[in-house]
């Protein structure tokens, strides 16, 4: 099992190098799978950062919808080509890139009737903006995905993002941020990657701390709760890139280990050495309090992914 960390290195990349109009957008629209001519949805949402005035890295969450027997989703970094940056106006881009991809595959022969396949492939794309001139754009991107082994699609997606410039991205909201120490305590819903979608109430208890302005590290206590495929608990550390929006809110992507215990696993209740992959928004209220919004892919090798969506209320010390 590999965790897309060369997908994150691609925004890690750009961190130190630009300080302005890093942007988030959310697009839909329609899907095209080319060898059986299918048409599903597709949604996708993206955190865009220039480096200087022609070039940017954009890593970007895809949900490819449901073609017959599958149900794929990913990760996607990409370095960009682009038009001069305009405060207003319209602005031309290209991206290539790498895509980690999640299918929720039917089949006659895995318990269930159901994998759970990972892999990599290749992602090109095609966008124009128009900026407006109070921060908002609209877009419109065409995306081909060429996943290894897999489908090949295409994507025709129209959106919405917001600029914040002026923004340096480091830690805003604190006047130290070595001391960035945060307990959180968290539920919400659990999602197994099935055709089902069978479903729990998840609890988590995270500990992060910062590594530096852009990083923060996190040991994480979960309980993804119980479905008749998964009754999964035990311990997650991982690695987190962080970027401050404005001097409350922050956004990170995160990747690591998840050693866990599943009460239904069908090898005798072993504990499982699986990947943790998440994306959560913070917002600061005040020097002692936070919430936050997660949300988790549990990458296994036995076919039981999860999503692990969570609320939670962090306090600061």
């Amino acid at each position: 099992m590999r965790l897309p960390y060369t997908v994150l290195a691609l925004l890690a990349a750009a961190l130190p190098l630009s300080a302005r109009a890093q942007d988030i957008s959310g697009m839909a629209g329609a899907l095209k799978v080319h060898s059986t001519n299918e048409r599903t949805f597709v949604g996708a949402i993206s955190y865009t950062q220039p480096v200087g005035n022609y070039n940017a890295v954009s890593l970007s969450y895809i949900n490819e919808g449901h073609p017959e027997d599958h149900h794929r989703d990913g990760m996607a970094g990409q370095v960009w080509l682009r038009t001069k940056n305009v405060d207003q106006g319209l602005m031309l881009g290209a991206g290539i890139g790498r895509y980690f991809f999640f299918d929720t595959a039917k089949t006659d022969e895995a318990p269930h009737n159901f994998d759970n396949d990972h892999g990599w492939g290749s992602i090109a794309s095609l966008q124009a903006r128009w900026q407006f001139d109070n921060r908002w754009y609209a877009l419109a991107q065409v995306n081909r995905i060429r996943p290894s082994g897999k489908d090949a699609t295409t994507h025709l997606l129209i959106g919405a993002g917001y600029r914040y410039d002026g923004v340096p991205g480091a830690k805003l909201h604190l006047q130290n941020w070595a001391y960035d120490d945060t307990l959180t305590l968290s539920t919400g819903h659990t999602i197994v990657n099935s055709f089902r979608s069978e479903s729990s109430r998840p609890f988590t208890l995270e500990y992060r701390r910062a590594a530096g302005k852009y990083v923060d590290w996190s040991a994480t206590v979960i309980d993804e709760g119980s479905t008749a495929l998964a009754h999964r608990r035990g311990a997650a550390a991982q690695l987190w890139l962080i970027r401050s929006l404005n001097e409350k809110v922050e956004f990170g992507m995160g990747a690591g280990p998840y050693m866990a215990w599943d009460g239904r696993d069908t090898r005798g209740h072993d504990a499982r050495l699986t990947g943790l992959l998440s994306a959560v928004a913070r917002y600061h209220v005040n020097r002692h309090w936070l919430a936050q919004v997660a949300w988790n892919r549990v990458v296994t090798d036995y076919h039981r992914d999860a999503d692990v969506l969570l609320v939670g209320v962090g306090r600061k010390f």
